[in-house]
């Protein structure tokens, strides 16, 4: 009974982001704001026009709740119907029972025209975040964190000029650039600890700390591992970071999320239906 409970908050809390975040994407504030001199003049053309935005919202919010998600713990059910995703793109399955409190994610790095599709696990207690799409195109990367204890881990994808993945130079290049999507700004001191065996060919992983410049003038140390790999001219790479206060106890988890990071290209004759997002 409880869990139900849970699950019903999840799925409401989950609604509010998204229409919230859907009126503001419309350029709506969630809740009207007007002087109380005005309020009366303009109350039946804001009626009407809130009514057409919030439809406009209804269809925004519809691609975003794919976007942002919150995922219940794995079980069977769930790792059969992730097989199938996989082998819709021809890829190999999980044969394995995932970790205990882990959820796989199967997802294409670009939303629009799915190119390159990556696959990890993740503590099912994390919350996941997947590319944003709006008049522009396209925004952000796929990751999963406890953001608010500052736990997490992101794709990102480099370029690649033909250089081998356990080539030391070229990790700390990659990783710098992931750990700083946000700006250049926003870290120092990194420090490339060790370089470990990769969980497949043409795969490695490697250790590292370095220093995060928070806008309120703080100095966060954090440490982190990434998995990193080459697939033509990209460098798709999985940086999995937390504290490094928090990294005795993390640790563990952020290696499992590094370890299983693959990337493929995308399959021929792809059903998008079948192998798209992951839900």
């Amino acid at each position: 009974h409880t869990s139900l409970i849970l699950l019903q908050h999840k799925k409401r809390m989950r609604l509010f982001i998204v229409l919230s975040s859907a009126l503001v994407v419309l350029g709506l504030n969630p809740v009207p704001v007007s002087s109380p001199s005005h309020r009366h003049v303009k109350m039946n053309a804001e009626t009407e026009s809130r009514r057409g935005a919030l439809k406009q919202a209804a269809g925004v919010a519809a691609i975003m709740s794919s976007q942002i998600s919150t995922s219940l713990p794995a079980s069977a059910t769930d790792l059969k119907k992730f097989n199938k995703k996989l082998t819709a793109l021809g890829l190999p399955e999980i044969e394995n029972k995932l970790p205990d409190g882990f959820n796989a994610l199967l997802e294409s790095y670009t939303q629009s025209t799915p190119k390159l599709f990556v696959e990890f696990l993740y503590p099912n207690t994390w919350l996941v975040v997947k590319p944003s799409i709006n008049t522009n195109g396209e925004a952000g990367t796929i990751s999963a964190g406890d953001y608010g204890r500052g736990d997490s881990a992101s794709l990102y994808v480099g370029t690649a000029k033909g250089e081998s993945v356990n080539d030391k130079a070229f990790l700390t290049k990659t990783i710098i650039a992931g750990i700083s999507q946000r700006g250049d700004n926003q870290y120092q001191n990194f420090e490339l600890l060790k370089v470990l065996p990769g969980p497949e060919k043409n795969y490695a992983m490697a250790e590292f700390t370095y220093e995060l410049l928070t806008g309120a003038g703080f100095v966060v140390e954090r440490k982190g591992i990434a998995s990193v790999t080459t697939i033509s001219s990209t460098a798709p790479s999985m940086i999995a970071v937390t504290t490094s206060a928090r990294w005795k106890k993390l640790g563990p988890s952020l290696k499992t999320v590094a370890t299983s990071f693959r990337a493929y290209e995308r399959a021929s004759n792809l059903d998008l239906d079948i192998a798209g997002a992951d839900d």
